[in-house]
């Protein structure tokens, strides 16, 4: 019995050991982004042993380790565009050496490194100089963890104005300037002073078809019939081929003709011709002081590069001065039915295998699901560190217990010894 009691407290200090060199690297990574802590727990070993020719058996203690990868840790926010959070279930889809992983660690960065096994891409778009408008390229940014694997999902092309439809590794990078619009359709509203006897005069901004803005000057000719105006426009750079348009109104104000959009046609000084719908609909005719304004156009010129702003479905969304916001890329997200079976690599990263159940790859835009992005934030380590000093404690009580046992039995055995000698 005195072998099995040997060995039982061996495996004990083993066992506790092992423990407590989880509990360090737990308590290591308190301040990891993305950290899964593991909590050992321990099994009944049996053993049989013979001892003077009888056969015994013994229990010591084995050790399991559980990562606990479906516990979230909190959300802190941290305001870099480079940061990415998921509130819910899910992992990001990390892709570099042959290997595809997933990862809750969202502390990304960007490198001009074009990934293995894809071709080097750029971002093209078209930028106002003084010598009119010029095509430039800039290579692709990517998007990498700090273990340098490439965050996978679709990127949007402007051209066909979606996104792609396979996985690759997703471009951070938008055009520095987002081409403007011609104006092609106006909608005003307005007042005409009922009481004016002399010509009214509104300005509004026009586009041409090089999305340059010049003024439009409408020219309100009182006519004989009170209600009646002949409309006379004038654009700055620009010569209007279309004949003046009758404007009526009825005796409460309102608007008689025209009803429909009446088409005004541009000849515009520097080559190219634009035709704008126009729409009156909403301009009255009171003895109020005159006003006008745009009520809406689809005509905007060249917009630079104002701010980038994830949504919670993991779209990056590029905003430029012009008002014009299109979307970037959009990352993917894998849900996996049991991820705690899944194994820890370095990094922060898992690797799926058989026994976590299936795997789905997830577009957030198109799922219906409580999983959501958060930009401008960092899950932190799943580590409770009070927890982690209690189950030291514990585990360094047990250790000496172990230890104890070892002794008092090395002790009577050497007393035996003495005896029998």
């Amino acid at each position: 019995m005195t072998i099995g009691t040997f060995v039982t407290s061996t495996l004990g200090m083993q066992s506790q050991s092992h423990a407590m060199e989880q509990i360090s690297a737990n308590i290591a990574n308190v301040q990891t982004t993305g950290y899964k802590k593991v909590d050992t727990r321990f099994e009944t070993l049996m053993k049989e042993y013979n001892e003077i020719g009888v056969n015994t058996h013994y229990f010591s203690s084995g050790i399991v380790d559980r990562r606990m990868v479906d516990l979230n840790g909190q959300l802190k926010t941290t305001e870099s565009i480079y940061d990415l959070a998921i509130s819910g279930r899910g992992f990001f889809v990390v892709e570099g050496q042959n290997n595809t992983l997933y990862s809750r660690a969202g502390d990304f960065q960007a490198t001009a490194i074009t990934p293995v096994g894809y071709s080097p891409k750029s971002v093209t778009y078209y930028k106002p100089s003084e010598a009119g408008v010029v095509t430039q390229s800039t290579p692709a940014t990517y998007f990498v963890n700090t273990s340098g694997y490439y965050v996978m999902g679709w990127n949007y092309n402007s051209e066909t104005e979606a996104f792609s439809s396979s996985l690759e590794p997703v471009i951070i990078s938008p055009m520095e300037y987002y081409p403007g619009h011609q104006t092609t359709k106006m909608s005003f509203k307005g007042n005409i002073n009922a009481a004016a006897t002399d010509t009214q005069l509104l300005k509004f901004p026009v586009y041409d078809s090089k999305f340059a803005q010049h003024n439009m000057v409408m020219k309100w000719e009182p006519q004989s019939d009170a209600n009646t105006w002949i409309v006379n426009v004038d654009v700055d750079n620009g010569a209007v081929t279309s004949g003046p348009i009758t404007v009526t109104f009825n005796e409460n104000g309102q608007l008689v003709s025209p009803k429909t959009l009446t088409n005004l046609s541009i000849a515009w000084d520097e080559g190219g011709a634009s035709t704008i719908a126009l729409d009156f609909q909403h301009f009255t005719q009171y003895a109020n002081a005159l006003n006008g304004e745009v009520l809406s156009q689809d005509g905007k010129g060249f917009g630079a590069l104002t701010t980038m702003k994830w949504d919670e479905n993991g779209v990056l969304n590029a905003t430029y001065s012009n008002g014009s916001s299109i979307p970037v890329c959009k990352v993917a997200i894998a849900h996996i039915q049991v991820p705690n079976m899944m194994e820890a690599v370095s990094g922060n990263m898992f690797s799926y295998n058989q026994n976590a159940g299936n795997l789905e790859i997830i577009d957030l835009q198109e799922a219906r699901t409580e999983t959501s992005i958060q930009g401008g934030a960092t899950e932190s380590s799943n580590v409770a560190l009070e927890e982690e000093f209690t189950n030291m404690i514990i585990t360094q009580r047990a250790y000496s217990s172990n230890v104890k046992t070892f002794t008092t039995v090395n002790e009577m055995t050497q007393e035996a010894i003495s005896i029998l000698t």
